[in-house]
């Protein structure tokens, strides 16, 4: 068994690992931040128990399992973006296959009509229409506009046939990668339950530890995450408030996933298009209830990346919830609302069918999208 001056040592090596991500740096209130979470932490730390350690690594499990959830779901992503762009190409060749068929096919009438036996003998000896379209013969008949279209003819025909083979193997890695989605998506559930199972087999006492350092733990994750994403934002020259907001700057401020939910910092992840992710995933179970975080207006809206959205407008800032399951039936969309209203319902609507349900969260002041991370990793359980 771990003793308590062991778990003690490995939480504070904890706190330095992790604070070595983010050197502390020029912003007195976010190091300030850093400094009074880990101090909370370290005071907390002798609440520690063996339920709280065991719930602490079911959290890091999960937070790795998310991670990979992230990438693998990014990776399908990505290749069904490839496909719709493949299949775009396809129909634009054929498209203009089609159109340069019939010019060749013009040009072989006109060439029978004036060339005879000449073009009779291609015919028979042609494998295919293909061929016939692209004899010599009919290259001798043909001027030089049309034997420009005649190469153009062949060239796009090739590379039509080359994006088909493609297509295929893209499709069959979509498959292979749907079930790598699928199998990292089940080990996020399961550990995300196992987490909680550890919580509710807690006493009422170790629950009231896990509670309180769970707090302090979030606390200086999303310090040292506002620390880093404003360290980024200054070596971006663009301004340190665009990475992100301190608690102090939201008060009143509502987790969007009511009882909170499981996700980790993944602003400016990789995503399909050359695009880089604007916001936070925010996994729980579908049907879990969103909420307003704060008092504003709603719209209610659809698209192919999001799925079902909802747009709330309140105090000059824009908070995006994507990939929902269904939106309320008892509000309008225009309708202003209070914080902590209802205004949708998890689920993986969108580019988000192959993954966990989640709610893709933004904020945008100005409507300039800022890394929602450390905020609502201070307000959400």
């Amino acid at each position: 068994m771990v003793s308590h001056r062991v778990q003690r040592g490995l939480l504070f090596l904890l706190i330095v690992a992790l604070l070595a991500i983010v050197p502390i740096g020029a912003s007195a209130q976010t190091e300030g931040d850093v400094d009074r979470a880990e101090g909370q932490v370290e005071r907390a730390e002798g609440n520690t128990s063996q339920a709280y350690s065991r719930w602490q690594q079911a959290q890091d499990d999960l937070e790795a399992a998310i991670l990979e959830l992230d990438i693998v779901t990014s990776r399908l992503e990505n290749l069904v973006y490839t496909i719709g762009l493949t299949e775009s190409r396809i129909v634009t060749y054929e498209d203009e296959v089609g159109a340069l068929k019939e010019n060749a096919q013009q040009l072989f009438l006109e060439a029978y009509t004036s060339g005879g036996r000449a073009i009779v003998s291609a015919a028979f000896e042609a494998g295919t229409i293909q061929d016939l379209l692209t004899s010599q013969q009919l290259m001798n008949n043909a001027a030089s506009r049309d034997l420009a279209d005649l190469d153009r003819y062949q060239a796009v025909a090739r590379e039509m046939g080359r994006l088909k083979v493609d297509l295929v193997a893209q499709q069959a890695e979509v498959e292979v990668v749907e079930e790598e989605t699928a199998a990292a998506a089940d080990r996020a559930n399961t550990l995300s339950e196992q987490s909680r199972t550890v919580y509710n087999q807690a006493s009422a006492a170790e629950q009231a530890a896990i509670d309180n350092l769970a707090k302090e733990r979030r606390e200086l994750q999303a310090a040292i995450a506002l620390k880093k994403a404003r360290d980024v934002a200054a070596a971006n020259s663009k301004s340190g408030t665009a990475a992100g907001l301190p608690p102090a700057a939201t008060p009143g401020f509502y987790c969007p996933v009511q009882g909170g939910a499981s996700f980790i910092d993944s602003w400016g992840f990789p995503r399909s298009g050359g695009r880089r992710h604007k916001g936070v995933d925010m996994f729980a179970a579908r049907n879990t209830p969103l909420v307003a975080v704060v008092d504003g207006r709603v719209k209610f809206s659809s698209n192919s990346l999001g799925g079902i959205t909802t747009h709330l407008y309140g105090g000059g800032t824009t908070y995006y919830y994507a990939h929902l399951e269904r939106q309320p039936t008892n509000i309008s969309s225009g309708q202003v609302v209070k914080a902590g209203t209802i205004i949708g319902y998890v689920g993986n609507s969108g580019n988000a069918r192959y993954t966990s349900t989640h709610v893709h969260f933004e904020i945008r002041p100005g409507n300039v999208a800022i890394n929602p991370y450390p905020t609502v990793r201070h307000y959400c359980p």
